[in-house]
């Protein structure tokens, strides 16, 4: 009875064009998950889809030497998708984590299985952004992965000690050097951890998943990989 006059009074909205879904399904009847979805032709490394088929690695991943092992992304980070994490983002749309953690289980159970993952740990937000947003989507998303892979999620042993400008428009040294010393771990906690899922909203260059890696094998953690809810075909 609650859910049925839950649903009357604040009806499930579709997360990629905000009407109403009066189906079961997790878009409305009108939008078409699938053509966001990122096939098998992506980069080896961390998963950016690929122009061509005979390639192996992206652009940025053929210059960088990253330090985390791999990572994926459930949708390419185009029309309709980037409004969607824009809101998720800025527009305090957190029940989308729900959306995002559901596809993201059932595109990837299998692979976070042979990785063997430990813990999930979200990206985190500076103190200060994270009160005045009201939360972290990072978190969000990180959380209700977690709970449809049964993987549990530590929120609290890596944390942001520096308030970093926003990425956007930085080249890639200019992100490395935004990003350089502005983590901090439980050490004690996290060497306890064998292999980590860091889960982030957005996979540009690398930079920030690459920052948190380091710190995370400085603490003992042996391979740190990586999930995120989009990112751009490579270019």
């Amino acid at each position: 009875m609650k859910e049925k006059l839950m649903g009357i009074f604040f009806p499930k909205v579709c997360p990629l064009c905000e009407r109403v879904i009066k189906s079961s399904g997790d878009v409305c009847e009108k939008c078409d998950i699938s053509k966001f979805l990122i096939g098998r032709n992506r980069c080896y490394k961390c998963g950016k889809p690929l122009k061509g088929n005979d390639e192996i690695l992206c652009g940025d991943c053929r210059k960088i030497n990253h330090t985390f092992e791999k990572g994926v992304a459930v949708f390419e980070y185009k029309e309709e998708m980037k409004e969607s994490v824009y809101r998720f983002k800025y527009g305090n749309q957190k029940a989308y984590g729900d959306f995002y953690g559901k596809i993201a289980a059932e595109k990837y159970g299998e692979l976070l299985k042979r990785w063997q993952i430990d813990k999930i740990i979200p990206v985190p937000m500076y103190d200060k952004k994270k009160q005045k947003r009201g939360y972290n989507q990072a978190e969000e998303f990180g959380n209700r992965l977690g709970f449809y892979t049964g993987i549990e999620t530590d929120n609290k042993s890596l944390i942001r000690i520096k308030d970093t400008i926003p990425q956007k428009g930085l080249s890639n040294e200019q992100r490395k050097m935004n990003m350089s010393d502005a983590f901090a771990v439980d050490v004690e906690k996290i060497s306890n951890y064998k292999n980590v899922l860091l889960v982030d909203d957005i996979y540009t260059t690398g930079s920030t998943i690459d920052a948190c890696s380091k710190i995370l094998i400085m603490a003992g953690v042996e391979k740190v990989y990586f999930v995120c809810i989009a990112t751009g075909m490579d270019k």
